[in-house]
């Protein structure tokens, strides 16, 4: 039984002080309260869950009714290792569905959604960024059923977005495009109860209104989509593109249109076409 407001606290038992580090990011990251232990030390009184290592497990157990004993496999990918706790606090070997919302536009919203639950989130600007998410997720987490479900909007990006997860994802995976009106909150607060919503009791998803809008488009279904697609960029999204520059180098150049229409063909991010801009105008002066 889980009491609301009440975080949720899990106890790492192991002398692996880079382990430690890396799973007190991870899971503080994602809601959790967290404290270290010595292995065969007993947790604090509430905590839910032990979690230890093979290697220090055979050397000292730690006598606990909820326990996640790491491999040596998990131990070395964080991810594998994250996904393997979360997966002993539902008291599973393997999700029965995880579907993976994105956002699409320049800040990409991605949402992880494991049985029904909001397990993370993400924020970013860069593609490259957010794919490599999706696809880690959904590597790493488990499941009888995976699926990615993209917004229908976001003009090139959207179609950037596509086309790369067509690419990078396992053929097993589906792809669907997702109707994403009204998916935004009207703002932060409203974002924030709605993550709190679609989250386990006692677990504090961090997120933003992209991120809850790509947890909105992963509850919804879409058309299944195959084929990559071409997108005419129009003068206005470069123009779009000129002035997000101006505005993410907060006033110091403005990219020419040829370094915008790279940035809309995905070969390079808008930061990277910040950065050849003033390298060009450093040159220049």
């Amino acid at each position: 039984m889980f009491i609301e407001g009440v975080v949720l606290l899990i106890s790492l038992a192991t002398m692996d002080f880079r382990l430690c580090h890396l799973l007190r990011e991870r899971l503080t990251k994602g809601g959790f309260s967290v404290e270290h232990i010595s292995p065969g030390d007993q947790p604090s009184e509430g905590s839910i869950v032990v979690v230890t290592t093979e290697r220090e497990e055979t050397i000292k157990p730690t006598t606990y009714p909820q326990k996640v004993v790491l491999t040596r496999v998990e131990t070395g990918n964080i991810d594998l290792a994250i996904s393997t706790i979360i997966l002993g606090l539902e008291g599973k070997r393997i999700w029965d569905s995880v579907i993976v919302g994105v956002d699409p536009g320049m800040t990409i919203g991605v949402a992880v959604i494991a049985d029904g639950c909001v397990r993370a989130t993400l924020e970013t600007r860069s593609i490259k960024e957010a794919v490599n998410y999706v696809i880690t997720s959904i590597k790493t987490t488990p499941a009888k059923m995976a699926l990615i479900r993209l917004g229908s909007t976001g003009g090139y990006r959207r179609v950037l977005l596509m086309n790369e997860l067509l690419h990078a994802k396992p053929n097993d995976v589906d792809l669907e495009v997702v109707d994403e009106l009204e998916t935004t909150p009207m703002n932060s607060e409203t974002a924030k109860a709605a993550l709190k919503n679609g989250a386990r009791d006692g677990v504090e998803i961090k997120g933003g209104k992209d991120a809850t809008a790509a947890m909105e488009i992963a509850f919804r279904l879409g058309e299944s989509v195959n084929c990559v697609e071409k997108w005419l960029v129009s003068d206005g999204e470069l123009k779009q593109i000129q002035i997000l520059s101006r505005q993410f180098s907060k006033g110091d150049v403005t990219v020419t249109k040829e370094l915008a229409r790279k940035v809309a063909s995905g070969v390079i991010s808008i930061e990277e076409a910040i950065l050849l801009q003033k390298k060009d105008k450093k040159s220049s002066d």
